[in-house]
């Protein structure tokens, strides 16, 4: 009795974990993500860079650990080549994201002075940059599921007991709506739907323990998120994804 009632204490803390892990982890991307936007503001001790410009430097401090953090509660152990593909997913992702960062914030000072310099910022940081950042992004995610995938199934909490399933709902929706804007405004949208759909079709054989992990629970139900946010944008504009810059809605 006394072993049972430990192993269901135990059980109980590693779902709290795991759900708490999927909403911070939904809240810390949307707000990483898309504060920058918000923030054209200058930065008066160094006055060529912006607000945004400093709170993006916290992005891959914040969101790396908790990748690794996902990672590790998709299963038992990681053993060395979880830890090299998921280095080398990592490192991809601060790659893509610094180029992103430096590009961004030269990009504004030349943005009235069209040529080869503004043309250039604009590859490395829009183009590039963007499609390196969230290339890695989605990697790291596809990383969870594939081990989440070849665990055993005892190793992973349940999200569907005890009252904590709304935390991985709300990390959801959360996360999905972050993925719809970042891939709208990046201009990374057909690598987040072409992504979405193959992360879905990719989960539905392993269905069962995707809902038996808050985590997983989270990231595939964004990516259905994501891809209805997309399709009805998508037939709202008439065929058609247009950027909320591009609408005047931010800067």
């Amino acid at each position: 009795m006394r072993a049972s009632t430990a192993s269901s204490l135990a059980s109980t803390r590693s779902a709290s974990r795991a759900s708490a892990l999927a909403l911070v982890f939904a809240a810390a991307f949307i707000v990483l993500f898309l504060a920058p936007p918000f923030l054209p503001y200058r930065f008066d001790p160094y006055p060529l860079i912006h607000w945004a410009d400093v709170v993006d430097l916290a992005t891959p401090l914040v969101l790396i650990p908790l990748y690794w953090l996902m990672l590790r509660s998709a299963g038992g152990p990681i053993g060395a080549g979880w830890n090299v593909v998921f280095l080398v997913f990592a490192a991809a992702w601060v790659e893509g994201h610094s180029i992103h960062l430096a590009a961004n914030a030269i990009g504004h000072l030349l943005k009235d002075q069209p040529g080869p310099a503004q043309d250039l910022t604009e590859f490395w940081d829009e183009r590039f940059g963007h499609y390196l950042w969230h290339s890695a992004a989605l990697g790291l995610t596809a990383l969870v599921l594939v081990r989440a995938a070849r665990s055993d199934p005892a190793d992973l909490p349940d999200a569907t007991t005890r009252g904590r399933a709304w935390m991985a709902i709300a990390g959801a929706v959360i996360y999905g709506f972050a993925l719809f804007l970042i891939g709208d405004e990046g201009g990374t949208a057909p690598l987040m739907v072409a992504f979405a759909a193959g992360f879905l079709v990719a989960a539905w054989p392993s269905r069962g323990r995707v809902l038996a992990s808050p985590v997983l629970t989270m990231l595939a139900g964004g990516y259905a998120v994501a891809l209805l946010l997309f399709a009805v944008w998508f037939v709202y504009w008439g065929g058609r994804l247009p950027q909320f810059s591009e609408l005047g809605w931010i800067k």
